[in-house]
This record gives structure tokens, C-alpha cells and sequence, in this order.
């Protein structure tokens, strides 16, 4: 059984030149055994069709294809010194390269010690998105605690004919605009001389929380003023990235949308990865003056902004992803031609949500998600991955010095908690919350 790989996978992959890793950590209090981890991860891998593949190049493109006897999910086992190993390690491991043709693009690594533990799970961006993570989590916690655990029968590959809607692949209208469509951008290919790579500054993230009483005053403050959390979120940030960095210096904020609302056919216990993107800009909003108005006229205005983005989405998200597909031929110039374009001039802006994680299981307990995340290589800049857990919301800033510096982040954090606690009606502004780690660590891409 095999699939080729979407295009927008192979942009995730990048041949295994370069990657996009997404990861978690997850704090547990108890005892965890290796023979139980081991075989949760089997579990998980003999659920997951993706999980047994390797990929192989066949005609110039790669392939996902299933192994009869694929090799296991890497667990690595690290013994456990401090509350702070697992920023470092989960940096390091997340800046590893995946080499798809020898191992599933997928890990797990182990911080052991007799009762305080931690599992950080790295998967490659071309198979996860952040809620297929918190899937997998799942099924591994429910699995170590209980090995005989039904987490479902196994899942497809999910190809294109098997999760589009027959009515879309078949749509002439649609196939007649992707025709056009792909002509126009490989004529504009021709036209473009690529120049060389970028070369970045040392990558960090910057991770902190907002305290539990703050968090739910902002999210009381929502409800009443009829703003969505993440939408009221996203202004605190586009404002102190504004503030921060000058007007000028960040060109676009975009926002993922979750794929899956398109794809009907799609089981929601299976892995996926697509994620169409939203433009956020205060330029957009209607009948308001981003400059005048005050923060929760603007939420408001951004919310149906939003909105109105998602509704239009399902009118060109298909014919997006199908039109990428015929791009293939080309994915080296545009590979070149991307990797000529300097970063750093955009803010992605990644929400997902309230984690639905159980925290009590008869041998452990889940203290906490220290941290969700996402790296890039050369370059993650910019990300801000945004969840809440224990009623306390978490942020992960990643950069890299050349495009946002350290103190900058720094600045950004400040002024994201100042307008957090301002608008939530504290009359002061909360301590940062320690993670437990170093707020910053220096990686190099290996």
C-alpha cells in the first residue's frame, strides 16, 4: 500500500534536506516502564498507517509506503537530573533532522527518574499537526496505563480520493480554475532567478504562562464581551508584536485552519497535517479605526473578520490543495525559490485550544504540558503556539536572533501580559508563571 507524498507534506519534509517538527512535553508523576512505553508505541504505530511507512522516491517524488514489518517508533531513554532536562533535550531533539527512509516520522523520548518523569513526543510536521499530537499523546498515556486499551481500529493513509469530497474531485468548473491557476504561476516560475539561502541566527523559543486567576478572568471577560479566546489572543499579540517591533517591520499575521472541516470522509482519530492559513490584519476590520479603538471594539471586529475569512475558505480551499498537486514538477524551483526569500517578516499565530487530556490514570498522574511547539529549519520564525491547560494559558515563542532578537521576545511577552491583564480588569500585571526552564536556549540545526 502506498500514497504519494501532497505537496504541501513534501513542504514539510523538504526531502529531508531541511524539516518543520512539531512536539510536546508531557510532566508525569508515577511509575513508567519501558516494556509498557514500548508497547504503547507499537499500539500506536499498528493504528496508524502513516507510522508504518518509510519513503521512497519513485519517479522523482516521494512516497509514502507501508512496511510489512516497519521499523518501531525511536525511543530514546535519558536519565533525569532536573525539573529544567527537558527544555534542552526537546530543543535538540526537535532540530534533528527525520531521515523518512530508514525511520517513521515519529519519536519519543524518555526523562527518566523513579517518580518525576517526562515524555516529549517529536513528530515531523509532514504527518502531525498540533491536534494530531495531542491524538497521539493520548493513546500513548491511555496505553501505558492500560496495555489492553481499545484506541481504535486502524486508520488509511488518507489519501486524496479517500478524503475529498467525490463531488469536489469531480467538479469541472474546479479542475477548469486549477488548469489556469497552475499555468499562470509556472509561467511566473521563469521569471524568477532564485538566489542563495538565508543564512539565520541561533533558533530559540521563549515559553511562558499566564497565571490561573488572570486566565479565567480574560476568558470570563470574553464571554461577556462576546469575543472568542482566541481571537481576543491573537489581538494581544498583533498589538505587541506592532508595538515591539515598529508597524512596518511585520508584514503579515496568518492564522491555521483546521483542514478537517472540509474533509467530511476524514475519521477524527486519524493523523493529518494540512493546514490552510487566514490573513489577520486590523487594516481589514470593518467600521473600526485600529489606531482609536479600544481593545474589545477591535476583538469583536477581528472575531468577524475571522469568521468571514473561514466561510470564504471552503470556496478556494480545494481547489488550493488540489491545484498544489500539479506543482510537483516544480517543487525544486519553488523549494529554491523559498528558501532565497528572507523570514522573519511574517507572525503565525497557532491556537489549539483547551487540551481534553485526561490527567489521572491508576499508575501516574499528568502534571502537566510543559510546552507545545513547533520548530523550522533554518528558521521557525515567527511561531506562537498558544493552549490552555490547568486553567492557565501557555505561549512558545520561536525565532531565531537574526529575525526577532532575544530581548525583543522578551518585549513581546511583556506587553502580550500587560494587555492580558489589563483587559481581563486586574489592575496589575501577573507575574510570568515559571515553566520550569531556562526562558531561551540556542540551537543549531543539524
Amino acid at each position: 500500500m502506498k500514497r504519494p507524498m501532497a505537496l504541501f507534506e513534501r513542504a514539510m519534509y523538504l526531502e529531508g534536506d531541511l524539516h518543520v517538527s512539531v512536539m510536546v512535553t508531557a510532566r508525569i508523576w508515577g511509575r513508567l516502564t519501558e516494556e509498557n512505553l514500548k508497547h504503547a508505541l507499537a499500539q500506536v504505530q499498528a493504528k496508524h498507517g502513516i507510522l508504518r511507512c518509510l519513503i521512497v522516491q519513485e519517479k522523482g517524488r516521494p512516497y509514502f509506503i507501508v512496511q510489512e514489518q516497519p521499523p518501531p517508533i525511536p525511543l530514546r531513554i535519558v536519565e533525569r537530573q532536573s525539573d529544567e532536562d527537558w527544555f534542552d533535550v526537546s530543543t535538540q531533539e526537535s532540530l534533528q533532522r527525520f531521515d523518512g527512509t530508514k525511520q517513521p516520522l515519529a519519536k519519543l523520548i524518555w526523562l527518566r527518574s523513579d517518580l518525576e518523569n517526562e515524555l516529549l513526543l517529536v513528530c515531523s510536521h509532514a504527518i502531525c499537526d498540533g491536534l494530531s499530537l495531542l491524538l497521539l499523546l493520548k493513546e500513548l498515556l491511555l496505553l501505558c496505563d492500560q496495555p489492553d486499551a481499545d484506541i481504535g481500529v486502524p486508520t488509511s493513509l488518507n489519501a486524496i480520493e479517500e478524503v475529498f469530497p467525490a463531488k469536489v474531485l469531480s467538479d469541472k468548473r474546479i479542475q477548469r480554475q486549477i488548469r489556469w491557476k497552475v499555468a499562470l504561476f509556472k509561467l511566473s516560475l521563469r521569471f524568477v532567478r532564485s538566489g542563495r539561502r538565508w543564512t539565520y541566527g541561533e533558533v530559540y523559543r521563549n515559553i511562558w504562562r499566564l497565571d490561573e486567576p488572570t486566565s479565567q478572568l480574560f476568558i470570563a471577560r470574553c464571554k461577556k464581551e462576546g469575543v472568542n479566546v482566541f481571537a481576543a489572543l491573537s489581538l494581544a499579540f498583533i498589538q505587541a508584536f506592532q508595538k515591539v517591533c515598529g508597524p512596518k517591520r511585520i508584514e503579515k499575521f496568518e492564522a491555521p485552519v483546521d483542514f478537517r472541516r472540509y474533509l467530511l470522509n476524514m475519521r477524527p482519530d486519524s493523523l493529518f497535517a494540512v493546514a490552510p492559513t487566514i490573513r489577520l490584519s486590523l487594516q481589514d476590520l470593518r467600521d473600526v479605526d485600529p489606531i482609536t479603538s479600544d481593545f474589545w471594539t477591535l476583538a469583536r471586529a477581528l472575531k468577524a473578520d475571522m469568521t468571514n475569512k473561514i466561510d470564504r475558505l471552503e470556496s478556494s480551499v480545494y481547489t488550493l490543495f488540489l491545484g498544489m498537486e500539479h506543482l510537483h514538477g516544480v517543487y525544486d524551483q519553488m523549494f529554491a525559490r523559498a528558501q532565497a526569500k528572507r523570514a522573519g517578516f511574517q507572525v503565525s499565530l497557532s491556537y489549539v485550544g483547551k487540551l481534553g487530556l485526561d490527567q489521572s490514570y491508576s499508575n501516574f498522574r499528568l502534571q502537566d504540558i510543559c510546552d507545545i511547539s513547533g520548530m523550522m529549519s533554518p528558521t521557525p520564525a515567527n511561531l506562537v503556539a498558544i493552549y490552555s491547560f490547568a486553567g492557565q494559558f501557555r505561549f512558545s515563542l520561536s525565532s531565531d536572533e537574526s529575525s526577532l532578537p532575544y530581548s525583543q521576545a522578551l518585549q513581546i511577552q511583556q506587553q502580550v501580559l500587560e494587555t492580558l491583564a489589563l483587559n481581563a480588569g486586574k489592575q496589575e500585571t501577573p507575574a510570568v508563571v515559571s515553566a520550569d526552564v531556562p526562558s531561551m536556549v540556542h540551537g543549531e540545526v543539524s
